[in-house]
């Protein structure tokens, strides 16, 4: 076995081990994820946002209650 194949099973191993870490460690706090802050209640939809504007102009954002 020349020094080739070892290196190369080095890099696949190591490749392999970062993937594995990738997918298990624990993952960073994030306030909307872990708190449900800012998610509507269960029942109720979301408004519907929109945004209208040409170019040149300023945008208009109008919120439509349902």
């Amino acid at each position: 076995m020349d020094w080739q194949t070892p290196a190369a099973l080095g890099l696949v191993a190591l490749t392999a081990a970062i993937m594995l870490w990738r997918r298990l460690r624990p993952r960073k706090f994030t306030f909307h994820r872990d708190t449900g802050c800012g998610c509507s209640a269960p029942g109720q939809r979301p408004p519907n946002v929109v945004v209208a504007g040409k170019r040149g102009e300023r945008p208009a954002v109008t919120v439509k209650s349902v």
